[in-house]
């Protein structure tokens, strides 16, 4: 026990004992291999499963960075995006004033005595079975009642019925309150009285009524504005005859016509205001 105390012999004994282990683990099937091993298999396998630890906490890490950096990405993309929604918003804008400018030139070469204002259907305005339009200039824009309105075909959609600073309400050739003269356009075509009729107004028709003996109607004939009656310059396509038909009491002919406006379809006008010396 006394050598055990000496320091000397301590450090003699434990070089001896590193003598003999490192002797002994030479040969891998001594006892001592077998205990290295022992101790050491369950060490890596601790030290593997802390490794994996690591991968796992590294990759989550990686994994939430790149989920950040993807919402980043993704919130510039939204706001480039919208960017490119207005400025297509703003050119389809401006397309639209440019194809109405280009219109209205064309319908001003055809009615030199009048000025030619383009407007966009708002809606219909509410009314007792009654067809009216709403569009998007009024008074400021000099618009008046009894202006006629036209599509750009020079086709005729009916004619200002009243208007307010902003607004107009317009009523169409096929509500039962429109009436204009008509002439058949082709050589000795004659006089007819065009106008809306319950009957017809829901397929967007007109009723040629007031037919004289001296006109002859024929299915396929063009009609258009005569220029008499004080609101509708001469000139401006009303439609097409598609039938022709008699009453047997009164022994009148009639005829059913097809305006050129889709009015189901179509979205901007044009008012067509006289110039004033």
């Amino acid at each position: 026990m006394k050598l055990l105390k000496n320091k000397k012999f301590r450090i003699i004994l434990i070089v001896a004992v590193f003598v003999i282990v490192a002797i002994l683990s030479i040969n891998r099937f001594s006892g001592v291999n077998i205990i290295r091993n022992i101790v050491t298999i369950p060490v890596s396998w601790i030290q593997k499963g802390i490794y994996n630890i690591d991968q796992y906490f590294t990759e989550k890490r990686f994994t939430r960075k790149q989920y950040q950096e993807l919402l980043e990405e993704n919130k510039q993309l939204r706001a480039e995006n919208e960017h490119l929604r207005e400025e297509n918003a703003a050119m389809s804008f401006l397309e639209d004033k440019n194809r109405l400018l280009r219109q209205a030139l064309a319908l001003k070469d055809i009615f030199e005595g009048y000025d030619i204002i383009g407007s966009n259907i708002m809606g219909s305005d509410p009314g007792n079975f009654v067809y009216r339009y709403k569009i998007d200039i009024g008074t400021r824009d000099r618009v008046k009642p009894d202006m006629p309105v036209v599509a750009a075909n020079n086709a005729l959609y009916g004619r200002v019925y009243s208007a307010t600073y902003t607004t107009s309400v317009i009523v169409p050739i096929i509500d039962e309150n429109a009436g204009i003269s008509g002439w058949i356009s082709k050589e000795n075509g004659g006089h007819v009285n065009i106008k809306g009729d319950i009957r017809y107004k829901e397929r967007g028709l007109c009723l040629i009524e007031n037919v004289s003996d001296n006109v002859e109607l024929v299915v396929g004939d063009v009609v258009e504005t005569s220029g008499l009656g004080g609101i509708y310059p001469k000139g401006i396509l009303v439609g097409v005859i598609t039938e022709i038909f008699y009453d047997e009491i009164t022994n009148e002919r009639f005829g059913v016509l097809q305006p050129y406006v889709d009015f189901n379809s179509i979205s901007t006008v044009f008012v067509m205001m006289e110039k004033t010396e």
